[in-house]
């Protein structure tokens, strides 16, 4: 199937270098001419909001589903990190 030809909308965007780097090396990474990849961008951004459930898919329903709250899912995190953090520490020191 042919892709359907889109109306051009002629834009100047005036972006710090930062940005404009960031940009073409995301654009870059995802083997897309820069105009197409700003578009895929504000295609994104201009959608319905989605909701949590849609961001994460079966990882936030595997949330509700443990009955952990916020709080201890934070701190088994926290914890998970500084484990992680500290076998780098150790393998550093080796």
């Amino acid at each position: 199937m042919a892709k359907q030809a889109l109306p051009e909308i002629p834009v100047t965007l005036r972006l710090s270098k930062h940005a404009q780097g960031t940009l073409v090396e995301r654009a870059t990474a995802a083997g897309q001419p820069l105009s197409e990849y700003i578009a895929t961008l504000v295609e994104s951004f201009v959608e319905s909001p989605r909701t949590i459930a849609q961001i994460s898919g079966p990882v936030y329903q595997r949330f509700l589903d443990s009955g952990t709250t916020d709080e201890q899912r934070s701190e088994e995190l926290e914890k998970a990190k500084h484990e992680m953090r500290a076998e780098r520490r150790g393998r550093r020191a080796s």
